[in-house]
């Protein structure tokens, strides 16, 4: 064997190696979907504005958070990550936690994905003869292609952004699996050259090398199991890559609420943040989160160019 061919063989092992084990942490992650804080509420990583701050916050259920309920949850947070109980949070603490909240959400989230993929596989299968044909899967295919097209050049670029896109603020993908339903996606999965014009020679040569990828036993055709198997491996490749880049977020959230930089998160420095994060949910001021709040200009800027959580398939 080269050297060439050594090391990647190498890379590959190391990759289905981390893939295994992220299958390990998902597996125990889901196990433990049920666990919930000294409160009584799962804690989901959550989001810090409109219905992603409720949904993370609203501890009796009733549609807002009050910040009354906001502090006590936040307080039992705190002292739940607090493991030796000393009044401040090392950087093991404070990410370790999130990991394991982290780690819940994405379990869910992968576990819908490949529910909707199912349901999805069934949709392309138009005589379901229980196969996709190249024909469905290349119809599958126009219809995307044309929807996004906005200006019916032949190519979709940002140019086709929908102007009348509707804003929301709802809790965003953890795992982010692009989808071909929006612009964003459509480029990022089909844009190989990286320039933001997707032709429609691009996207019809990069739908059939994956169509020829996906079928595994070379008959022309995608059966159920060829189906869902890519996507899962591009699903695990995503999580994982994903997983990793969140909690290294995470060191760097808690860098910045160390204010005085001594290594430790204590109470003060913790509910200081907490406080940030209340206000900016709380955008009309009236000193209680709720849907009618709207998302702070920042926030409806991310949201437009938000991977959604639907996923594409082949």
């Amino acid at each position: 064997m080269s050297v060439s061919s050594r090391a990647s063989a190498s890379l590959m092992g190391r990759r289905a190696l981390r893939i295994c084990s992220l299958a390990a942490v998902l597996s125990f992650a889901a196990a433990q979907g049920a666990e919930t804080t000294e409160a009584g509420k799962a804690m989901p990583t959550g989001g810090h504005t409109g219905n992603a701050f409720i949904g993370t916050w609203d501890d009796d259920g009733d549609g807002k958070v009050t910040r009354t309920e906001y502090d006590t949850v936040r307080k039992t947070r705190f002292a739940t990550t607090d493991g030796d109980s000393n009044g401040s949070l090392t950087i093991e603490e404070y990410v370790n936690e999130y990991a394991v909240r982290l780690d819940r959400d994405i379990a869910d989230e992968r576990n819908a994905s490949l529910k909707q993929t199912d349901t999805r596989f069934k949709a392309l299968d138009k005589d379901q003869d229980k196969f996709i044909s190249r024909g469905e899967y290349d119809g599958s295919g126009d219809r995307a292609f044309v929807h996004l097209d906005r200006n019916k050049d032949d190519r979709i670029t940002n140019d086709d952004a929908d102007p009348a896109a509707r804003e929301t603020s709802r809790r965003r993908s953890i795992i982010g699996m692009p989808t071909s339903h929006n612009l964003a996606g459509m480029l990022e999965i089909y844009d190989d050259d990286g320039d933001d014009v997707l032709t429609r020679e691009q996207y019809d040569a990069h739908r059939a090398k994956a169509f020829a990828a996906t079928d595994a036993n070379k008959d022309g055709k995608l059966d159920h199991d060829e189906y869902v198997n890519e996507f899962n491996a591009r699903l695990s490749q995503q999580i994982d890559d994903r997983r990793q880049a969140q909690l290294k977020q995470g060191r760097v959230r808690f860098k910045a609420i160390d204010a005085n930089e001594n290594g430790g998160i204590s109470s003060d420095e913790y509910f200081a943040m907490s406080t940030r994060m209340y206000d900016r949910a709380d955008t009309n001021k009236d000193g209680v989160v709720t849907q009618d709040d709207p998302p702070p200009v920042r926030e409806r800027r991310q949201d437009e160019q938000a991977v959604t959580s639907q996923v594409q398939t082949p």
